[in-house]
C-alpha cells in the first residue's frame, strides 16, 4: 500500500511512498481520523519524501490532496510537510494544497525539523 500511517511521538504520520492518487490519501486519511485512538485535535506529519512524481501533481492534484486536511481542519494542531526543498512551493500555506487544507502547513526536509515545528504548534 503506497499510503500508510501511524502514530509516533503523538503525531499522525501519513506516508505517501511511491506513486499514489488522492483518493487513496483520502481513504487512509479517512481510516486514520476516525480511529478510536486518534486524538481529538491531533498534529499531522505528511511525509512526500518517498512519493513520486509530486513536482509534477497538477494544480487540481494539490487542491484534492489538501482537500482531504480541510475536511477535517478543526481536528489538526498543525500539519508538517515532508517533501525534498525543490517541492517546498507546492506546499505554501496559501497555495493550492495549503489554501484548502485551511490549516497552518509547513513544508520542511526532514522529519526532525516537522517535528519540532509541530511541537512548537500552541
Amino acid at each position: 500500500m503506497p499510503v500508510f500511517t501511524r502514530f509516533r511521538e503523538g503525531m499522525l504520520v501519513l506516508t505517501a511512498d511511491g506513486d499514489f492518487t488522492a483518493n487513496e490519501l483520502r481513504r487512509v486519511a479517512y481510516g486514520a481520523f476516525h480511529a478510536d485512538e486518534t486524538p481529538r485535535i491531533v498534529p499531522i506529519l505528511l511525509d512526500m519524501s518517498g512519493a513520486a512524481g509530486v513536482a509534477e501533481k497538477s494544480s487540481e492534484q494539490l487542491q484534492a490532496m489538501g482537500s482531504i486536511f480541510g475536511a477535517y481542519r478543526d481536528r489538526i494542531a498543525g500539519l508538517a510537510v515532508v517533501a525534498p526543498a525543490a517541492t517546498h512551493d507546492l506546499f505554501l500555506s496559501n497555495g493550492d494544497f495549503g489554501g484548502e487544507a485551511g490549516v497552518s502547513v509547513h513544508a520542511c526536509t526532514s522529519h526532525a525539523e516537522a517535528r519540532t515545528w509541530l511541537k512548537d504548534r500552541p
